[in-house]
C-alpha cells in the first residue's frame, strides 16, 4: 500500500539552531519517504542575533538594507514538516513568506516552478523573530560554529521534547 505525501510547495529558509541536520531531524523526524533538497541561501535586508541567555537566534529587518543572513533553503519538505517547524518556533517567531537569493542550484524536482541556479531569487518561508526586541544582543552577530562547536550536542540531549509528541 502506497501513502501520498502532501509535500509543500514553498521552500523554508532556516538560519539558525535548524541549519544544524541534528537538530532539524529531531524537530521534523522525517520518515523513510523523506525527500529534501538543501541548499545554500541568503536573505538580504536582515540581521541576526543571539537570544540572551539561549543558543538560539532571531532574525529581525535591519535599517541597513546591505545586510545578509546566511542559511540553508529546504526543498520539499511535509504538510507535517511544516506543523512541527511552526509548533518548534513559538511564539515569538512569525512565519513570513520572504525573498531568498539561492546559492547553489535547485533542480526542478525539488522546485515546481522549475530549476533554480544560483543567484537566483526564491520566495520560502521564513520564521522572523517578532518577540520584544530586548530580548536579543543585538550588540553581537549569532556565530553558527560556536553553536556547533559548543552547544548543539547538550541541546538535543536536554531537548528530550524536540522527539517527544505525536507518534506520526
Amino acid at each position: 500500500m502506497t501513502h501520498s505525501i502532501a509535500i509543500d510547495n514553498h521552500p523554508s529558509f532556516v538560519y539558525g539552531s535548524l541549519r544544524d541536520p541534528r537538530v532539524l531531524n529531531s524537530v521534523t523526524r522525517p520518515g523513510p519517504e523523506a525527500n529534501v533538497c538543501t541548499v545554500r541561501g541568503l536573505i538580504h535586508g536582515f540581521t541576526r542575533h543571539p537570544y540572551h541567555n539561549e543558543p538560539y537566534p532571531g532574525m529581525i529587518a535591519s535599517e541597513d538594507k546591505t545586510q545578509t543572513v546566511d542559511g540553508l533553503l529546504l526543498f520539499g519538505l511535509t504538510i507535517m514538516d511544516r506543523f512541527r517547524l511552526d509548533q518548534f518556533e513559538g511564539s515569538e517567531y512569525t512565519r513570513e513568506v520572504l525573498s531568498v537569493q539561492v546559492l547553489d542550484p535547485v533542480t526542478a524536482e525539488y522546485n515546481p516552478s522549475g530549476p533554480l541556479k544560483e543567484g537566483d531569487m526564491v520566495t520560502a518561508y521564513v520564521y522572523v523573530f517578532t518577540g520584544p526586541v530586548e530580548h536579543l544582543d543585538r550588540t553581537r552577530s549569532w556565530d553558527y560554529e560556536a553553536f556547533q562547536r559548543e552547544q548543539v550536542a547538550k541541546w538535543i540531549e536536554n531537548d528530550s521534547h524536540l522527539v517527544e509528541g505525536d507518534d506520526a
